[in-house]
């Protein structure tokens, strides 16, 4: 006959309600990355509808850890009039208290843009508006971020 062996219910209870506990107050949500720059600027295939704007976003990561990058979806404007939107889904290392770039390349409405052509040509600065999502998190662990970004941007022509 083979000795049983008494488990109490109350032990693997009490394990997994601490280690929950524990998981969920131990995992706060990274900081967000701060915007510092557009770099690398330019203009691909011109048309009269639509042209192909490529660009590099400069970024800092705040964490004391390292980042992953997984997806954005982003509604871009100049000067309050929409001009396009950019679908970024590709897997981005962010080294942890340091500087990264994101590739971004969109489709530009040309008659968003040329309807405010001249304003963007007298000035040497633009109304930058971003919004969307960016998904991102560590260790297998993703979250969605909204993306309300507003700043100015110096162009020089």
């Amino acid at each position: 006959m083979l000795p049983t062996i008494k488990t109490s219910v109350k032990s693997p209870l009490i394990a997994f309600l601490l280690l929950s506990f524990l998981s969920i107050t131990g995992c706060r949500q990274p900081e967000i990355p701060e915007y510092q720059a557009l770099e690398n600027f330019s203009l691909g295939k011109i048309g009269m509808k639509e042209t192909v704007v490529s660009a590099d976003l400069k970024y800092y990561n705040p964490n004391n850890y390292e980042l992953q990058f997984r997806r954005a979806d982003l509604a871009i404007a100049i000067n309050d009039r929409p001009v396009g939107n950019t679908v970024l889904d590709t897997l981005i290392r962010i080294p942890k208290k340091d500087t990264f770039y994101v590739p971004v390349q969109m489709k530009v409405n040309m008659k968003q843009l040329l309807g405010n052509a001249l304003t963007l040509l007298m000035n040497d600065e633009l109304d930058i508006k971003v919004n969307g999502t960016i998904r991102m998190g560590r260790s297998g662990f993703f979250m969605n971020i909204p993306v309300n970004y507003q700043g100015k941007q110096k162009i020089e022509w």
